[in-house]
C-alpha cells in the first residue's frame, strides 16, 4: 500500500513537472517569436529610381532605418529612355511629347515593380537631362501629377554625393582614399572627401553625348543633323579622340589631380557607363578575368582598356550590334582612356552602383 502511495506520488509529481516544463517552453517560444517579430520589424524596404540622361534605374532594398544602411538589395530593373539623345536633336532644347510618354511609361512600370516586391515609400532623382531641359522641372511635375512619384531634380554635386555613398558602402575601401567617378550621359563627376572629412566633387569637361559629338563635329568634321553616330572610326580619329579627352582631363581641379597620383588612393568607377558599357568590353581580357577571380575585385588596367579599343577600330554602328547603343560604343571607351591618361589613372575598381544606391540611404529623402 506504501509503495502503491509512493509511486501514485512519483507519478504525480511527474505530471507537474511536464506540466511546468510545457508552461516554461511556451513562455520562451512566445518571447522568442516576439524577438524574432522585433528583429523583422527593424527593417524597412525602400524602392528608389535614378533617372538618367539614357537610363532610368530602379533598385529596391531593405533598409536599416536607423543607420540607413542597406541590408540587402531585393530588386533592380533598367529600361532605357533616350532623354539626353532627343535633347540634343531638339531646336527648343525641351523634352518633347514622344520622350515625356516614354518617361512616364518607364515610371508607372517601376513603380509596379518597386510595390510588387513590398517597398513601402519609392522616390526619384533626375540628373543631368532635366537640369538642362527647358521644362525638365515642369515635366517633373508631371510625372508625380500621373504617377504619384515625386521627382528630385538634383544638381551635380548632390549626384556626386550619392554615387560616392553608394559606392563606400558597398566597398571595403576606406572613404578618405577613394575616389568615385561616375560618367553620365550629360555629367561627370569625381568625389572625394577632403582633410576634414566634407565632401569635394569635381564636374568633369566632358560626359557621354558631349564628347560623341564633339568626335563627330570636331574630329570627323560632320554636322550632327546629318550624322548622330561618330562610327567607323579609323586609328587617326581614335587617337585624336584620345588626345581630346585627355587635354579635358589636364584641366581638372590641382587637388584632384594630386590625390590621384597618391599610391593609397583607389579610384572607384560606377554607373551604368562603366558597368554595362565598359566593363563587359575589357572582361574578354583572359588576364584581367583570372586576375579577378584571384582578388574578388573587377580592377581594370588603362592598358587593357587600350587594347580592348583595337577590336573596335573601323566598325560600323550595324557590326557593333552587340551593343545597346552602337553610337557611343567606340566614344564611351575612347573618354574613359583619355582621362585615364590625361590623370595618370592606371587602374580603377568597378562597383556596380548608381545613384539609386544612395538614394535609399540618403536621409533627407526618407524623412517625412
Amino acid at each position: 500500500m506504501d509503495k502503491w502511495i509512493i509511486n501514485r506520488g512519483d507519478k504525480e509529481m511527474k505530471r507537474w513537472m511536464y506540466f511546468i516544463l510545457f508552461i516554461f517552453l511556451l513562455a520562451m517560444g512566445a518571447l522568442i517569436g516576439t524577438k524574432q517579430t522585433s528583429l523583422f520589424q527593424e527593417h524597412e524596404v525602400r524602392g528608389a529610381i535614378d533617372i538618367g540622361s539614357g537610363t532610368t534605374n530602379l533598385k529596391v532594398a531593405k533598409i536599416d532605418p536607423k543607420t540607413n544602411k542597406i541590408i540587402s538589395i531585393l530588386y533592380e530593373k533598367t529600361v532605357p529612355v533616350g532623354y539626353q539623345k532627343q535633347l540634343e536633336q531638339s531646336t527648343n532644347h525641351r523634352f518633347d511629347d514622344q520622350v515625356m510618354q516614354e518617361g512616364i511609361a518607364s515610371i508607372k512600370q517601376l513603380k509596379e515593380l518597386a510595390a510588387d516586391h513590398h517597398a513601402s515609400k519609392v522616390v526619384a532623382i533626375a540628373t543631368a537631362a532635366f537640369r538642362e531641359a527647358a521644362n525638365g522641372k515642369e515635366f517633373a511635375q508631371e510625372i508625380k501629377k500621373q504617377t504619384g512619384v515625386q521627382v528630385r531634380v538634383i544638381d551635380q554635386d548632390e549626384e556626386g554625393i550619392l554615387a560616392f555613398r553608394g559606392a563606400i558602402a558597398l566597398t571595403t575601401v576606406q572613404p578618405e582614399q577613394a575616389v568615385v567617378w561616375d560618367i553620365g550621359g550629360g555629367s561627370m563627376q569625381f568625389t572625394t572627401l577632403s582633410p576634414e572629412g566634407t565632401y569635394l566633387i569635381e564636374h568633369g569637361k566632358l560626359a557621354s553625348i558631349p564628347f560623341r559629338n564633339a568626335i563627330i563635329e570636331q574630329i570627323e568634321n560632320k554636322e550632327l543633323t546629318q550624322d548622330s553616330s561618330p562610327n567607323p572610326m579609323n586609328e587617326s580619329q581614335m587617337q585624336a579622340a584620345l588626345e581630346y579627352a585627355s587635354k579635358k582631363a589636364e584641366q581638372t581641379a590641382p587637388f584632384f589631380k594630386e590625390k590621384l597620383l597618391q599610391p593609397t588612393t583607389q579610384v572607384l568607377a560606377v554607373g551604368n557607363l562603366f558597368n554595362l558599357g565598359i566593363k563587359p568590353l575589357v572582361e574578354k581580357d583572359p588576364i584581367m578575368t583570372s586576375g579577378n577571380k584571384k582578388s574578388g575585385k573587377t580592377v581594370m588596367h588603362e592598358s587593357q582598356l587600350i587594347e580592348a579599343l583595337t577590336h573596335l577600330k573601323d566598325r560600323s554602328d550595324a557590326q557593333l550590334s552587340e551593343f545597346s547603343m552602337p553610337e557611343i560604343a567606340v566614344s564611351n571607351p575612347l573618354l574613359v582612356a583619355g582621362y585615364m591618361q590625361g590623370l595618370h589613372i592606371h587602374h580603377v575598381e568597378f562597383v556596380r552602383v548608381n545613384n539609386a544606391d544612395g538614394a535609399l540611404t540618403y536621409p533627407a529623402y526618407w524623412t517625412n
